[in-house]
């Protein structure tokens, strides 16, 4: 029994070794791949950075021929060279030499007598502003005239009508203003009404009294009912809570006057009243 559990703990080592050393196998296959991809893609790049330096190492040297082929190397900077073997700045500096000789010496009269009075104009302009002069009339359309503002001091005729039909008519009795009068705030003119639903309605009449109140008006309603202000809404509550409690609480409707009570002797002299009264009938 002892050689049976040797010879199955052998054969399972064995069988943990050959699965580890295909698994290692596997992942060098795995390694050698990517490092030859790597490989690949790091060869790839070398060969299009090596392709791109190619060309624009010529494309640097074809632009450096076009410029030779266009002119000359002057201190590492090429210029375009003239006819007369000179650059644009040396020959736009000898044209505007020559422009002044031509200036100075072939001006005629005409040309003086004109800058001099072109000169006359820029200073007239500087020193003075352009004075308008009077307006005419060009063909048919006679000159353009601003109105001079003036107070309007005429009145019309219906403005004078008006006037003479207010102080025609009678005095009448100053009408009453509209100036808003001072709220009442007791809640007088809200009824309590004992019919079906009429808490419900108080109740509102009164949440909508409170609530169309400033809250200056509503601080002195709280004062008067002794009533604590902490916020509007809580103060409108407690209020309505309040008034509704005092128009139907039993315990603040007044009671009924005590009853009168009848001695002895109260009895005795109105039963005695109504025996003389009998006999008086008899009689008659």
């Amino acid at each position: 029994m002892r050689e049976y559990f040797v010879q199955l703990a052998e054969e399972r080592r064995e069988r943990m070794e050959e699965r580890r050393r295909k698994e290692e196998a596997v992942r060098l296959e795995k390694e050698k791949k990517r490092l030859e991809k790597l490989r690949e893609e790091t060869q790839y790049e070398e060969d299009r950075d090596a392709r791109l330096l190619a060309m624009i190492d010529s494309k640097i040297l074809r632009d450096q021929e076009e410029r030779r082929s266009r002119g000359v190397v002057i201190d590492k900077q090429a210029k375009k060279v003239k006819e007369f073997g000179e650059t644009m700045e040396e020959e736009k500096e000898r044209l505007w030499r020559t422009l002044a000789l031509h200036e100075t010496y072939e001006a005629d009269d005409e040309l003086l007598r004109l800058r001099k009075q072109a000169a006359g104009l820029r200073i007239q302009e500087k020193v003075d502003k352009r004075k308008r002069g009077k307006e005419v009339a060009l063909g048919n359309s006679p000159p353009m005239v601003t109105p001079e503002k003036r107070s309007n001091t005429v009145l019309s005729e219906g403005s004078r009508r008006r006037i003479e039909e207010l102080r025609r008519a009678p005095a009448e009795d100053p009408q009453t203003s509209d100036t808003p009068r001072k709220i009442d705030l007791t809640l007088k003119h809200i009824s309590a009404s004992c019919r079906p639903g009429g808490k419900e309605k108080y109740e509102s009449y009164v949440r909508d009294f409170y609530d169309a109140l400033t809250i200056d008006e509503l601080k002195e309603v709280c004062k008067r009912e002794r009533v604590t202000y902490g916020n509007r809404e809580a103060a409108i509550k407690r209020l309505v809570i309040r008034r509704v409690t005092t128009a139907y609480d039993a315990t603040y409707i007044p009671l009924p006057a005590t009853p009168r009570m009848t001695t002895q002797s109260t009895k005795t002299a109105s039963d005695s009243a109504r025996v003389e009264e009998s006999r008086i009938l008899l009689r008659t």
